[in-house]
């Protein structure tokens, strides 16, 4: 072994733990790792950055864009919106749709996006009929993960898989060639979800009901300090006001400046505005306290009349493209953006209600807001929170979608019946979408996860290394020491098995960029097609049930149904091994491990 190679394995090893451990974003992890090839001169520049141009790339980001111009027209929300119409009352009615249709639009459409969508309609849905949404959200992202197995562009993984291959001189995947083993393993998935998995689900509250809060029925106003008032002169913690039932006293102004003390300093002066979260009960109590008033019965001492605002609380889930992940809460600075409050937080398990402002946000975090009904349209509208318990303000281009929906059929469509790649098709449609009027630019850019680009560029370029350095040669004559005693078939399993296992702690796109040059290797040492290895690649690397940080639309469920950990491993794991036996036995007998 060179030192080449050494450093090599030895930056994958660092790589590995970095993204594990979640303390350095995935993206900075991977491309520290293509500055250290620069640097060391395992790479040449002009090697690098070739990764820059990667086909897979192309069609992953042109991807991002069609699944935002879906939702952004309303085409995807069209479809789960009528699935209140069609389900029953129970969690096993809603799941025996649901399921089904999460995994056919995830096949066609990136999951990500269609988890986000279906995130507010599940919840809302268990609402109504009184069901927890744990019982439903878990099985949600599962199927959006069965669903991707079972075309090209299911999932971006797939779309690296068969880049890669072609980058190799092998013949890649075409847009269902997935589909045999795929959709067999969806329907047995799905089956699992809606028996024996679905007693494995936990029955638990969410963020929202374990404060039991009354903030939706109260009331933000304003109280005035009239002239003559007895309360002039006074703290404010000194007043009756401080001792109201369910009244909160939010801020004061005076002057029309917002007083910068903390509120048990203030000295209440004549004219002082003081804005309250109060219950309607409370504002009568208000009105009987000597020299105070309700500021919109003020008028005669000419101050400006106020609404009295309904004010809101809502869950909502840090989007993966929001501005705000990485801050912390106290940074944001939420209450003057947006005019709300932060009252609790939620993360792996665990809510926070006490000494969280200095929490940096994460992915899927929930957290709880207070504010007013165009406060919360707000936020919403800024588009870096999911708000799960109300529907969104945004208004979708629906005179766009059949534009939206003929891109995507057309992507699906030529990718058939055509020998265009994929990422020239995936590109065009993009820029479709774009001229149409189904996004605007800025909104297009927004779409594309641009961590979990850099993060495959710097991947690709340490597969780059791997194959350069031989590196690839020694894993790859590792296994072939387990033919002599598992056959081809038994190595596929193993295969499969493992890249399972790494996309519990990893990306699964970074474990299809290192594994892929690997599986290669080995069917050609082994004298077989290298397509069953490769399907065996994008299943294994998909097939990530067991924990909540593996895949992303698992990180997305995690804190909105108030799951633990263990909640995953009981229903996850299960699925894990029933996808690995399947795939295992499926693979072999639909794409026979015959010579090229």
């Amino acid at each position: 072994m060179t030192i080449e190679i050494a450093i090599v394995f030895a930056l994958l090893l660092i790589c590995f733990i970095g993204m594990a451990s979640e303390k350095v974003s995935p993206d900075i992890v991977s491309l520290g790792a293509m500055g250290t090839l620069l640097g060391l001169q395992i790479l040449t520049p002009s090697e690098a950055f070739q990764v820059f141009s990667n086909d897979a790339a192309i069609a992953v980001a042109c991807m991002f864009i069609l699944s935002a111009a879906l939702e952004r027209t309303g085409a995807l929300d069209v479809l789960g919106n009528k699935v209140d119409s069609f389900v029953g009352k129970s969690d096993w009615s809603i799941l025996i749709i649901l399921l089904p249709l999460v995994a056919f639009l995830s096949a066609f459409v990136n999951n990500t996006p269609v988890v986000l969508i279906f995130l507010p309609i599940v919840t809302s849905l268990a609402s109504k009929r009184g069901i927890k949404p744990s019982k439903l959200l878990i099985p949600l992202s599962f199927a959006s993960i069965l669903g991707g197995c079972c075309t090209l562009i299911g999932t971006s993984t797939n779309l690296i898989v068969s880049s890669t291959a072609v980058a190799m001189g092998e013949s890649g995947l075409t847009m269902f060639d997935l589909a045999p083993v795929g959709l067999i393993i969806a329907v047995a998935g799905i089956i699992y979800l809606l028996t024996l998995g679905r007693h494995f689900l936990p029955s638990r509250d969410t963020l929202a009901t374990i404060l039991q809060s009354t903030a939706s029925k109260k009331f933000r106003t304003e109280a005035v300090i009239l002239e003559s008032s007895p309360l002039i002169g006074k703290k404010l913690i000194e007043t009756p006001i401080k001792d109201l039932p369910h009244c909160r006293v939010l801020e004061v102004i005076r002057h029309h400046e917002t007083l910068p003390l903390g509120l048990n300093e203030i000295v209440l002066q004549e004219g002082d505005r003081i804005r309250l979260s109060v219950v309607m009960s409370s504002v009568v109590e208000i009105k009987n306290i000597d020299g105070v008033d309700i500021l919109q019965q003020s008028e005669d001492i000419g101050l400006a009349v106020i609404d009295t605002e309904k004010t809101v609380v809502v869950e909502g889930i840090v989007n993966p493209q929001s501005r705000f992940e990485g801050q912390t809460i106290r940074a944001a600075d939420l209450r003057r953006r947006y005019g709300i409050r932060v009252l609790a937080l939620h993360r792996r398990g665990v809510n926070l209600r006490k000494k969280f402002e200095n929490t940096r946000l994460k992915v899927g975090d929930t957290l709880l807001f207070e504010g007013t009904e165009s406060s919360i349209e707000r936020l919403q509208s800024g588009r870096n929170f999911l708000i799960l318990t109300q529907e969104a303000h945004v208004i979708p281009r629906r005179n766009k979608q059949r534009f939206a929906a003929g891109a995507v059929l057309g992507v699906v469509m030529l990718a058939t019946l055509t020998s265009v790649p994929i990422s020239a098709l995936a590109l065009l449609a993009a820029l479709f979408v774009v001229i149409s009027g189904c996004l605007e630019n800025d909104e297009a850019y927004r779409a594309i996860d641009w961590r979990l680009m850099f993060m495959i560029f710097g991947m690709l370029s340490l597969g780059l290394a791997l194959e350069k350095t031989g590196g690839v040669e020694i894993i790859a004559n590792t296994l072939l020491t387990l033919s002599n005693s598992l056959g081809a078939v038994g190595i596929l399993s193993v295969i499969i098995l493992t890249c399972s296992v790494l996309t519990t702690f990893l990306s699964n796109n970074a474990v299809a960029v290192m594994v892929t040059p690997v599986v290669i290797q080995v069917a050609a040492s082994l004298g077989v097609e290298a397509k069953p290895f490769l399907i065996g690649v994008a299943i294994g690397c998909s097939a990530c049930f067991a924990t909540p940080i593996g895949y992303q639309t698992n990180t997305l469920v995690y804190g909105a149904g108030a799951y633990r950990f263990s909640d995953f491993i009981k229903v996850g794991i299960p699925l894990n091994v029933l996808v690995w036996i399947l795939a295992s036995l499926l693979i072999p007998l639909l794409y026979p491990l015959v010579s090229p």
